[in-house]
């Protein structure tokens, strides 16, 4: 089987870790080995125009071409929009003639991707090396409320990161036992997953 060729545009470095980590562990899943998924991550830049910079994305994508991508990741949090207002915000700008139509498999942790990283929270101890996780909090959509717990959580257990926790993300996905049962904590993630496995499916086969 040839490389499995994914782009990815993220909205930062949290998400970069966490996502492209399930993306490699949803592989994994489908006896796709991590060697054969190619791996070209973008990163939105101002994170409070990150919508703005998906569009722009998306047409920049359309003058050069994308035939050498086998599928797209995109990865933009909710904000409490919630996964279906957000997708079909994201939806629209890519058209039936754009190369990417039908090759998209959409991330939206909502609220935030930082409630993803504690939701599993033995994952969350054993893929840090900590005694304690922080209880999962009641659905909140304050900005940075989430953020806030994952550092508090890493500073009370004197954990230095200089990435917010997001260099442990491969660690937590990789210490989940089962995805499936995190499908009830949020839907969100339950779609993802799901849509990535069957993307993976059909690339697999149209590369053997």
């Amino acid at each position: 089987m040839g490389k499995i060729r994914i782009l990815y545009f993220l909205e930062d470095r949290a998400q970069e870790g966490f996502i492209t980590a399930l993306v490699t562990r949803v592989a994994s899943e489908e006896s796709i080995a991590p060697g054969s998924l190619g791996r070209d991550v973008r990163s939105a830049r101002r994170g409070s125009k990150v919508v703005t910079e998906f569009r722009n994305f998306i047409k920049d994508t359309k003058r050069v071409g994308a035939s050498d991508i086998d599928f797209l990741v995109v990865s933009i949090d909710g904000n409490c929009y919630g996964h279906e207002e957000r997708v079909k915000q994201l939806k629209k700008y890519i058209k039936s003639n754009h190369p990417f139509n039908e090759k998209v498999v959409y991330a939206v942790p909502d609220p935030h991707i930082e409630r993803w990283y504690i939701m599993d929270q033995r994952a969350f101890k054993e893929g840090i090396g900590i005694n304690r996780a922080p209880d999962l909090p009641a659905y909140k959509c304050g900005k940075d409320y989430y953020k806030q717990i994952l550092h508090n959580a890493l500073k009370e257990s004197k954990v230095n990161s200089l990435l917010g926790g997001a260099e442990y993300a491969e660690n937590i996905v990789d210490k989940i036992t089962d995805l499936r049962s995190l499908y009830q904590q949020n839907a969100g993630f339950r779609v993802f997953v799901e849509d990535l496995r069957r993307m993976l499916k059909k690339t697999s086969k149209t590369e053997q």
